[in-house]
């Protein structure tokens, strides 16, 4: 073992024996809120470090859970109960029919084809094909990682050389941060979504449609992209590229895929039917988890069906299903012990005084420059949100709102390549270089901030 991932462990035990056994008995907080905030502490470390692998630190958390009486064995795993832990496989298991299917790949080629080999059009055909999947595709990762060949084959027919043009670099970081920031719109589109719904859901029981979601998040989210595409389009300005060759290597590769395979039809009618229930769940009031399922089970049929049980599980990242369980039996232990309502009132007292929507705009910026030591949305909404959740419902009637809100806000991740895993899959194309990365990470999210800042007193007012 490395000896920073060594002094990482040492300082996560230290901390959680000293909260648990030497911090002095503070009135509201209990032994059982104790040993959860003890426990807390001990994650946040584990996890801000990468001290652990993901199954690792989800199981010594299930373990501390019970061994330090935090909670019941059932409560200790009462994470896995939570259907949007659920959503998270369903997610995964239709990236991959739309992987192994091939129409990914040709969504992506087609609407590229429609740049007609134009640097600038390119540029807003990626990030309409990002789009796209953001609603097909739920894995922000896995849609990083579908573009990513297609980006190189650009940069192939352009002739381009790695670290030197600036238009390769403004697709990559398109494709990135712009493809980070539409996440947030939808429920389904990264995994820190559902989990802000299901602390949500187990807080304030109140189920979360795909509807609400994007009525709160859509505009917002969907705007800061294009705004996101024109600042990183006039930082890093295009050199003049043979637009010709683009074109020419865009048509081969949709005549080299040939005409819709039945499998492509399939995944497409399913793929479907399932954005429209999804989009009318207001309407016939079906769970967006059972939509989901019905949905896999549809691309999992045999000998009918898109992909085999075999390829799938292959593809659902079973750590993070175990990370973010413990996770999301943390932040219950964290709420039913009152050690979230503790920290909330310690931590947000200053905010205490100030009307809903500066302590909205507080927040945003604090999150916001919390990326610096979190490694990615998700473990930072595992971290937080039982906390934002605990203090909305105790200072607004509109704690809903509130808490979706900032729960959206936890996905802003651009600035360092271990804040994300999109940053880290296009750094490792190797046609961007770290400290350009960082650059324009910086300016993304004071942008970020600040324009979510201005939706807090103009569009989100309507629902606040």
């Amino acid at each position: 073992m490395k000896i920073n991932k060594l002094v990482a462990i040492t300082l996560a035990c230290t901390v959680l024996l000293i909260i648990r056994f030497a911090l002095p008995d503070i009135d509201g907080l209990s032994v059982q809120a104790k040993s959860t905030l003890a426990i807390a502490a001990f994650s946040i470390i584990i996890w801000i470090s990468a001290a652990l692998e993901d199954v690792i630190s989800g199981f010594v958390v299930l373990l501390l859970l019970c061994l330090f009486h935090a909670t019941t064995v059932q409560g200790a795993l009462i994470g896995y109960a939570n259907s949007a832990l659920w959503l998270i496989v369903v997610g995964f298991i239709m990236a991959t029919s739309m992987d192994k299917s091939g129409l990914s790949k040709r969504i992506a080629l087609i609407l590229l084809n429609y740049s007609g080999g134009k640097v600038l059009r390119i540029y807003w055909s990626i990030a309409t094909v990002m789009l796209v999947l953001t609603f097909l595709v739920p894995s922000i990762t896995a849609r990083v990682l579908l573009m990513l060949p297609i980006v190189m084959g650009i940069a192939k027919a352009f002739n381009c050389k790695p670290n030197e043009s600036n238009a390769i670099k403004a697709m990559l970081l398109i494709v990135s941060i712009c493809g980070t920031m539409m996440s947030m719109a939808v429920i389904t589109a990264h995994a820190a979504n559902p989990i802000t719904a299901g602390l949500i859901e187990k807080n304030l029981d109140i189920s979360i449609s795909w509807t609400l979601w994007f009525q709160v998040a859509g505009l917002p989210a969907l705007s800061l992209a294009i705004i996101s595409i024109v600042l990183i389009s006039l930082m890093w300005r295009p050199e003049s590229l043979n637009a010709h060759d683009a074109k020419t290597y865009i048509q081969q590769e949709i005549k080299t895929l040939g005409k819709l395979t039945a499998k492509e039809i399939y995944t497409l009618i399913i793929f479907s039917l399932t954005l429209l229930l999804w989009a009318t769940d207001a309407i016939h009031n079906t769970p967006i988890l059972i939509v989901g399922l019905a949905s896999s089970i549809a691309l999992l049929w045999p000998h009918y069906g898109a992909i085999t049980w075999k390829e799938a599980q292959s593809h659902i990242p079973w750590s993070i299903f175990i990370l973010y369980g413990a996770g999301l039996s943390m932040g219950m232990a964290l709420v039913n012990t009152g050690a979230a309502k503790w920290i909330a009132s310690l931590a947000f007292s200053p905010l205490a005084g100030l009307s809903i929507e500066w302590q909205l705009v507080a927040i945003i910026w604090f999150i916001t420059a919390l990326q610096l030591i979190f490694t990615g949305g998700g473990p930072k909404t595992t971290a937080l949100m039982p906390i934002v959740i605990t203090f909305a419902m105790h200072n607004h009637t509109n704690s809903l709102i509130f808490s979706i809100i900032i729960g959206m806000n936890m996905l802003h991740q651009y600035i360092l390549p271990v804040n994300n895993m999109p940053n880290m899959i296009i750094l490792g194309s190797g046609y961007i270089k770290a400290r350009e990365m960082i650059i324009t990470g910086l300016i993304m999210s004071f942008v970020s901030a600040s324009f979510m800042s201005v939706m807090v007193f103009t569009y989100w007012q309507w629902f606040l």
